[in-house]
Parts: structure tokens; C-alpha cells; sequence
């Protein structure tokens, strides 16, 4: 499947390449927004990563680069093949638009996106170091644009992950942070992705997300209700079949 995937996607750079004298950046552009609002990540990426061949120095390629990369990273990659530099360098393209920007939301988000990877593969300790830069990086982009559903899905997915920490990682993110940083709790994290649902509605990892946190605070009713909305929906993305696949596994255990 990988193999096939990577096939057509270079296909479709190659095509991309012949044609882009035909076709603006403007048109290119919408185009490959196009595609990752359907969730076509993969496409969408091949041809954010043309337009950053031609102007590395645009705000816009640079952040849709480094998040989709992530993106199709993160869904293909293997637990025992890891590619943390590929992770360092979309950081990298996230810092870079920073810098050129910082006043963009999505320059925020793609770098807190960026960090948000790199800390799954972290010990505890880089996690907890991670953990201030990220949520102040999803502050910048929700006070810039407070209807970011990307941003409520990481700032959910932040809460969720602190409020797993043992009393000992606890008291460390205190002692680092103190009272700048609050406690992650699950209900934080379920607000969170309510919000990611608002704002995305179609997109039913923000579902698996919500239901799995709704679990975990004890209210599986709901969680069904929302396993089943996601396994329902129409979306039809790259990752659509492993985000009800998710949904189907824990839909049964809770049955």
C-alpha cells in the first residue's frame, strides 16, 4: 500500500512539474488547500512542497509543509523506524516561518504541531521541557485565530497527556513551570476536542479523540455515541480507514 501511495504521489509531483508553468501559485495554491481540507494529505503535500521550491521564504508553504509532513509521517511511518530528523527538520520550516512571521496563527500551530511529534518519541523529562514552548505556541495561535480546530485537537491531546503524568512528572512540571502551566486534566482535554468538533465537524479523529477522553473519565455513553458518529461520517481521507479502525476497537470494549 506505502509503495503504491508513494508512487502516485510522485506521479502526481512529476505531473505538477510539467504543468506548473500552466497554472499560477495562486491556483496551485488552492488546489492544495483543496485537497487537504478533503484530506488528501499526501497530494496536498506534493504540491505544497513545489510551491516551497519556488518561494522558501512564503509563511504559507512553509507551515503547510511542515504540518502535512508530520501528518503523513506520523500515519505511515512504523513504531521501529521512527524519522525524528524528518520531524527536527519540519520544526525547523515551522521556526523558520516564525521568524518571518510572527503574527501568523498557522506558523504557531505547525510549530507546536512539529514539537507535539517529537515529544511522543521523548523520555519524560524532554516531554515535560516540551510541554511549556508547546502550549504557549497554541495560546499564540488560538488568540490569533480562535476557531483553529487543528490547535483545540493538539491543546486536547496536551491536556490529555499531562493529565496522564504520575504524581513525581506532576510535581516536576510544577517545579519547572510553576504556576504558569496548568494541571492537565480530562476534562480540559475533552473541552478541547469539543471545540476541535465545532470547528471540523467532518473530521472524525477529533471524534475518536473526544470518545477515547470520554472514556477515560468514565462517561462511555457518550464515548459511543461519538465512536459510532466518527465510524458513520463520510469523510474520506487518507487516514479515514485507520481512524475507524480505532473507532471500531474501542467502540467493542466498551460493549
Amino acid at each position: 500500500m506505502k509503495i503504491r501511495r508513494s508512487l502516485f504521489i510522485s506521479t502526481v509531483a512529476v505531473l505538477l512539474s510539467l504543468n506548473a508553468s500552466a497554472q499560477s501559485n495562486a491556483e496551485l495554491y488552492k488546489t492544495a488547500v483543496n485537497l487537504r481540507t478533503k484530506g488528501q494529505y499526501h497530494n496536498s503535500l506534493a504540491i505544497f512542497k513545489l510551491l516551497l521550491s519556488k518561494d522558501s521564504n512564503n509563511t504559507s508553504y512553509l507551515d503547510y509543509v511542515s504540518t502535512l509532513t508530520c501528518k503523513t509521517l506520523h500515519d505511515d511511518s512504523k513504531p521501529d523506524n521512527v524519522p525524528i530528523d524528518a520531524y527536527k527538520h519540519c520544526e525547523y520550516l515551522a521556526k523558520k516561518s516564525l521568524k518571518l512571521d510572527t503574527n501568523n496563527p498557522e506558523s504557531h500551530y505547525a510549530y507546536a504541531f512539529s514539537i507535539g511529534v517529537i515529544s511522543e518519541y521523548a523520555s519524560h523529562k524532554q516531554q515535560i521541557d516540551i510541554a511549556g514552548i508547546m502550549k504557549h505556541e497554541l495560546d499564540e495561535c488560538l488568540q490569533r485565530n480562535p476557531h483553529h480546530a487543528g490547535a483545540y485537537h493538539l491543546l486536547g491531546r496536551w491536556f490529555d497527556k499531562l493529565a496522564s503524568f504520575n504524581s513525581m512528572e506532576k510535581l516536576a512540571v510544577k517545579v519547572l513551570y510553576g504556576a504558569t502551566l496548568p494541571e492537565g486534566t480530562y476534562a480540559q482535554a475533552a473541552a478541547a476536542y469539543e471545540k476541535s468538533v465545532i470547528y471540523e465537524p467532518d473530521y472524525p479523529l477529533h471524534k475518536y479523540e473526544l470518545a477515547s477522553t470520554y472514556h477515560k473519565m468514565g462517561k462511555d455513553a457518550d464515548a459511543k455515541l461519538w465512536l459510532q458518529n466518527a465510524i458513520n461520517s463520510t469523510y474520506a481521507g487518507d487516514d479515514a480507514a485507520a481512524v475507524k479502525a480505532s473507532c471500531q476497537k474501542l467502540l467493542a470494549q466498551l460493549k
